[in-house]
């Protein structure tokens, strides 16, 4: 796994060993950058579920100004602060923190935090990435953007108000969340 784009591009991203991370496809992430343009550059973005922090760190690589990391596994957040070292990011762009996407996100959104992009690549087996959208499509005010990565059975209903872009990969499916007023 590699940086696709950016200061950091062609930077090899360290991953935890195991099968307990499924990290982005390089396909995917370029795909996914080319989408969203210029949309992150200057944002905070909240990393959900962030494995070895690829997307995130994609993020950082293109000019967003601060990414939170949040996953349940030690392992992996191991991962995304070696590999943040070694990209040598400045402290003041990252937060890395264990928890579970959708408890954080709650907490996030009751403290009355917001203007965030989320990027969340949850498990494809269970209903989180679906619980994620939910906790996003509550808050517009508060959530500028939601990119969920699932699989194709797990595709949020996308409410009034919001634009969805779907965009399929082999078994993975993007869907790129916007509240649209």
């Amino acid at each position: 796994m590699r940086v696709v784009a950016g200061c950091w591009r062609g930077r090899r991203l360290e991953t935890p060993r195991g099968d307990k991370t499924r990290p982005t496809s390089d396909r995917v992430k370029e795909s996914l950058f080319s989408i969203l343009g210029p949309r992150l550059v200057g944002q905070r973005i909240v990393d959900l579920c962030c494995g070895s922090g690829g997307l995130g760190i994609e993020a950082l690589s293109r000019g967003a100004a601060h990414v939170t990391f949040v996953d349940t596994s030690f392992a992996a957040l191991q991962s995304v602060r070696a590999n943040l070292s070694a990209l040598e990011a400045e402290k003041e762009s990252r937060l890395v923190v264990r928890g579970d996407a959708v408890s954080w996100l709650r907490r996030f959104l009751i403290a009355g935090e917001g203007n965030v992009w989320i990027l969340a690549d949850p498990p494809y087996e269970d209903e989180t990435g679906l619980k994620l959208a939910a906790l996003a499509f509550s808050q517009p005010d508060r959530i500028l953007g939601l990119v969920l990565e699932h699989a194709l059975d797990m595709s949020p209903e996308c409410p009034e108000g919001w634009t969805c872009d779907l965009r399929r990969y082999g078994r993975t499916t993007l869907s790129i969340l916007e509240h649209s007023s």
